[in-house]
């Protein structure tokens, strides 16, 4: 089988701006290499690339994102290629007793059977759960619901992904959780990811834009990019039920005052930095 993959072709000077770009289609995987033509800042040429599936809107959608003077093209990468050698992958270990594991690596056992392990496969386009951003996310949510005297009856997962966060919740017990992507490999994965776990019928999942979610929620996640969090802070602080927690992340530790300042009057609570990264609880 193959995964079609987004190809962008571009002097180096602007690699941020596509890397940037393609962050907020809500991938969580995006690659850069030098064509080795070139040479000196400005002037070498280099491919940023990422999938957002196989679907042909999906792709019709990002790709309508791009500058129109960007070269674009549509590759289809072999899976077996694309996947990281199962030597090179192990558990995280991102809480005491949790721990998220690739599918890769079944079986898997630990030695405590307390232990909560949720599975996850990436899919097409996304991470495997070992991010800074998802590692430091899933440690806050789970002191949330297991530490935190609140109501999470309902919890709502922005920019799901693989569904990591929105798993986890069901595997912590969260009667009524939402998951929603903009990418269609993000349904597809967290669906999967629900069946790994036995969390099937737990989540419901779709591509709904969170500008068009209705009601309110006791949790909100959304492990996003900083850009797309401010775009998104009216609508994230909308669907906050009042005394919610609202859980952000994708965000560098030294860079992301403009992000808080956007969610006021929700303030900052307790936040995990980890490789620069961080993840910040509000109320």
């Amino acid at each position: 089988m193959s995964t079609r993959t987004i190809v962008v072709t571009v002097s180096d000077e602007f690699a941020d701006v596509v890397t940037d770009r393609m962050w907020q289609w809500g991938v969580q995987a995006v690659s850069e290499t030098g064509t080795g033509t070139g040479t000196g800042t400005g002037t070498g040429m280099v491919e940023v690339a990422t999938s957002v599936g196989s679907d042909d809107d999906a792709i019709d959608r990002a790709v309508a994102t791009l500058d129109p003077q960007w070269s674009v093209e549509i590759r289809e990468v072999d899976d077996a290629v694309a996947q990281v050698a199962p030597e090179y992958l192990s558990p995280t270990w991102y809480a005491p007793g949790m721990v998220s594991v690739p599918e890769s690596l079944l079986p898997f056992t630990p030695d405590d059977p307390d232990t909560v392990v949720t599975v996850i496969d990436p899919g097409s386009a996304f991470g495997l759960g070992d991010h800074p951003t998802t590692r430091t996310s899933m440690a806050l949510l789970a002191h949330l619901l297991r530490h935190e005297p609140t109501s999470a009856d309902r919890l709502l997962d922005v920019g799901c992904g693989t569904g990591a966060l929105a798993v986890l919740a069901a595997q912590l017990g969260v009667p009524t959780i939402r998951a929603i992507d903009i990418a269609d490999a993000a349904v597809t994965a967290t669906r999967h990811n629900m069946e790994l776990n036995d969390v099937v019928g737990r989540i419901e999942v779709d591509t709904t834009p969170v500008a068009d979610v209705d009601g309110t929620y006791d949790i909100v996640m959304a492990n996003i990019l900083a850009p797309v969090l401010v775009s998104m802070a009216a609508d994230l602080k909308r669907v906050l039920r009042p005394g919610g927690s609202l859980v952000i992340s994708g965000i560098l530790t030294d860079r992301h005052d403009h992000v808080l300042a956007a969610l006021r009057p929700l303030a900052p609570v307790r936040s995990l930095e980890h490789d620069g990264w961080i993840s910040i609880v509000l109320h």
